[in-house]
């Protein structure tokens, strides 16, 4: 059995009916167990045993572009110039 994997993407998300074409896809994936979409910062996490590229794919089915979620290491240089100030 696969790992218990969150998968965090960045989606554009432009009005309350893409939200609602994006989790209908990414519930019909096999294993998928949680789905939080935050339309706000443009973030869709998925929850399950799934797979990063089915994933992906869900969301290209509803004609969005999903891009990884970009993760910063703690004591980076980006992180003291944007965070601490």
């Amino acid at each position: 059995m696969e790992t218990l994997q969150v998968i965090e993407l960045r989606v554009h998300l432009h009005c309350k009916a893409c939200e609602k074409a994006i989790r209908k896809e990414l519930c019909k994936i096999k294993g998928v167990r949680c789905v939080e979409i935050d339309a706000i910062r443009k973030k869709i996490t998925v929850l399950g045993h799934v797979d990063r590229k089915a994933v992906t794919k869900a969301i290209r089915k509803t004609g969005r572009r999903a891009e990884v979620w970009p993760s910063y290491p703690t004591g980076t240089f980006w992180l003291n110039k944007h965070l601490i100030s």
